[in-house]
């Protein structure tokens, strides 16, 4: 009898360790470092503090945070979440919005980072569909507004840069990266500058804009925020190469990018294969541009804006290459995911040929 019921100790013990061990707020880190479990049990805007089962509290600054996995959040916000990560971003924001109809979280952390969510989703979604930007804007001014000393402030105001940007504002834009730029972290100081580089080069302003993605470039660090920043800069170098007609130039320096930078950096990885498929269209090359574009279809759909840019020359080039229902697959991908994308509207309204 002591040996059956030490045997259903054991398996009780075993039964219920996961349970107590997911009993637990888990904060993704950005900079490779071990994910921090416990309890959040504050939040400002540069850093939240997580006290764990055992030891001292251990503190996250805000620029390191990638993701939460909190542990009383609604079942329809941890799907949400895998829908927004998968580009699924209207599925993302029906979720989000079932988790406020089926009653608020009672962690007001979590409530403020679920209000979050739906400006970024919402955010994300616009990138590819202009009908959606004003509410982009209008979630994430509300977001900031509501609460500045959230440690998701800086993203939004990064995002919120990134879709005026998108809706050619660029007054608003150029304000909103200005803001960013007085962030306490290196990494976030530099993305402001690449992106006041992106809107000098949206303003055609091209020797203005290079010198400011060279700038960033010599600023960058070793620090892995400082490493993704100064590869977003060489791809905005590129892209300024691109608008000068020095394609030969931008593929040297995209190239390096897709090889060395993380798959982790989705957003910057699917701009760079855009980018060098357009190189490659320009050298006559049009299956090594299939390739380009392909990277996108296949490894980075959920990047909204550059997916559609890649379906619209899969369109093209599949018929190039002489694959004709390839063109056809992908002319209905892009209908079917970016409806209101650009290029859905300047394919159709061009043809595929």
């Amino acid at each position: 009898m002591t040996f059956k019921f030490a045997g259903l100790c054991l398996l009780v013990a075993a039964t219920l360790a996961p349970a107590v061990l997911d009993a637990a707020d888990y904060v993704n880190r950005k900079g490779g470092e071990k994910r921090v479990a416990g309890t959040i049990t504050e939040a400002t805007k540069t850093e939240l503090t997580i006290k764990p089962s055992t030891g001292e509290p251990v503190t996250v600054p805000a620029n390191d945070v990638a993701s939460i996995e909190w542990n009383d959040a609604p079942s329809e916000m941890k799907l949400g979440r895998s829908d927004e990560a998968n580009g699924r971003f209207a599925s993302a924001l029906q979720r989000f919005a079932k988790a406020l109809e089926d009653g608020r979280p009672s962690n007001e952390l979590v409530k403020t980072d679920l209000d979050f969510l739906i400006a970024r989703a919402t955010a994300r979604a616009a990138f590819a569909d202009p009908q959606s930007r004003d509410d982009a804007v209008a979630k994430l001014t509300s977001f900031m507004k509501a609460n500045p000393d959230s440690f998701r402030w800086y993203d939004a105001q990064q995002l919120l840069g990134q879709v005026q940007l998108a809706r050619e504002d660029f007054a608003a834009a150029r304000t909103a990266f200005e803001t960013l730029s007085q962030a306490p972290w290196n990494d976030v100081k530099l993305s402001a500058s690449v992106n006041l580089g992106r809107v000098l080069m949206a303003e055609n302003k091209l020797d203005e804009a290079a010198q400011a993605f060279d700038t960033a470039i010599a600023a960058a660090g070793s620090t892995p925020g400082e490493v993704s920043r100064k590869y977003e800069a060489m791809v905005g170098k590129a892209r300024s190469l691109v608008a000068q007609n020095k394609q030969a130039e931008a593929l040297t320096v995209l190239n390096e990018v897709v090889d060395q930078a993380s798959p982790e950096e989705s957003a910057l990885l699917a701009e760079a294969y855009v980018l060098q498929g357009a190189c490659l269209q320009a050298a006559d090359k049009p299956k090594e541009a299939v390739l380009a574009y392909l990277h996108v279809d296949v490894l980075f759909a959920r990047e909204s804006a550059a997916h559609a840019e890649a379906l619209y020359h899969l369109a093209k080039l599949w018929k190039v290459v002489q694959h004709p229902d390839r063109a056809q697959e992908a002319q209905d991908k892009l209908e079917g995911d970016h409806p209101n994308s650009e290029w859905t509207k300047k394919l159709t309204a061009g043809g595929a040929e």
